[in-house]
């Protein structure tokens, strides 16, 4: 939940600077697709948000060997998603999102670390994929006709 923090952090920066810098007589937030991006990082956090409330639910539910399905997803996501914000949010700001005068640039290199030392993402995709193909061969040898699932409700 801490690396969602930095991703609230990052948008909270993005949206200060889209509405204090003008650029081209308009205030940052109205120009180009920076209204989208500001919206589109507010939905990933809520979905981030969701991700880990469901994984801790799983291991409430189903225990963690179980679970750790739904615990790669969380580990692959969260900090994808995040190190996307904090990006979009070093853009908003220029050379000052590089500089030392925002934490954004600390925030971004501690959140892309996390891709590595929780497990490289890809070790995390290859679980969830290797759970779904599981799923569905599953439910195609069982003929039940209905989508595999380990947790979707």
């Amino acid at each position: 939940m801490r690396t969602i923090g930095k991703a609230e952090k990052a948008l909270d920066l993005m949206v200060q600077r889209g509405l204090t810098r003008e650029a081209f007589g308009k205030k940052l937030g109205q120009l180009g697709g920076n209204m989208q991006i500001i919206a589109q990082a507010r939905c990933e956090i809520e979905a981030m948000r969701l991700m880990v409330l469901k994984a801790a639910k799983a291991m409430d539910v189903l225990g963690n060997k179980e679970a750790r399905i739904w615990v790669s997803m969380v580990k692959a996501m969260v900090p994808e998603r995040t190190c996307k914000i904090i990006d979009q949010a070093i853009q908003m700001h220029g050379a000052l999102g590089v500089s030392q005068h925002t934490p954004l640039a600390r925030m971004y290199a501690q959140t892309r670390t996390l891709r590595i030392a929780d497990g490289p993402d890809e070790v995390h995709h290859m679980v969830v994929g290797r759970n779904e193909l599981q799923q569905h061969r599953d439910t195609n040898e069982d003929d039940k006709g209905a989508s595999a699932a380990v947790f979707r409700n």
